[in-house]
């Protein structure tokens, strides 16, 4: 089985013996994947407990030995992985700007990137907004960030509506960008949570974008003390 940058959230099953003819079924409740090794060591300890595995998010089931070894490797990887995004749009000069900030963890240490992009031949805020998500797609790819969960977090209703499938979208231009995310995060075999935020929560995005119209590239990787 690939393990590979897969899930990081993890809950326990088991069948707990008491007696012999008592026998009954737990399932944990959702946690970080360190953790989950933790437990499932003490309770492997126990005589009682019997048929211990895991289950990942998307309902994958993994003996313990192999959640051993993803513990391992996710720890190589990005993980723990929060996006914030935004996109702003000059209608005087036609000229669109993105911004990304990313949250994540990585060999047991924190880190936050940033990036914009100043973009041409969008139409509107709307597109400009999609464009910053689908860009974030793009800087997780190159992360090598795949196959685990990753929240989104944009002060775009439109997009986080339309997304979710709440909001109808009848604008041409923004269905191809909806249809170009969906095959990107196919692609990257991520399970996505897109969650509206408002714009004073959305800052460093927000900024990022609209310096990113003013012709200011921004691109940088920082270790911080912890996630936000």
């Amino acid at each position: 089985m690939m393990i590979g940058g897969d899930k990081v959230n993890i809950r326990l099953a088991y069948m707990y013996r008491a007696g012999k003819e008592m026998e009954i079924n737990f399932l944990s409740d959702e946690m970080r994947i360190e953790d989950s090794v933790i437990i499932a060591e003490k309770l492997e300890k126990e005589r009682s407990v019997q048929n211990l595995y895991a289950i990942d998010d998307l309902d994958r089931t993994w003996t313990i030995k192999e959640l051993k070894l993803l513990v391992a490797q996710v720890e190589e990887e990005p993980h723990h992985i929060l996006v914030y995004f935004d996109g702003g749009y000059d209608r005087n000069d036609l000229i669109a700007g993105v911004g990304v900030v990313i949250y994540f963890e990585k060999n047991n240490k924190y880190f936050r990137h940033r990036k914009n992009v100043k973009l041409e031949q969008l139409d509107n805020n709307n597109e400009a907004e999609y464009a910053g998500l689908y860009h974030s797609l793009e800087i997780l790819e190159e992360m090598g960030a795949t196959n685990q969960s990753i929240t989104f977090k944009g002060d775009s209703m439109v997009v986080i509506h339309q997304l979710n499938e709440e909001w109808p979208c009848y604008e041409e231009n923004l269905q191809r960008w909806i249809e170009r995310i969906e095959i990107k995060v196919e692609q990257l075999g991520i399970q996505p949570d897109y969650q509206v935020i408002s714009r004073k929560n959305n800052k460093e995005a927000d900024h990022l974008a609209t310096q990113a119209i003013q012709g200011i590239q921004i691109e940088s990787t920082l270790e911080i003390n912890k996630r936000k």
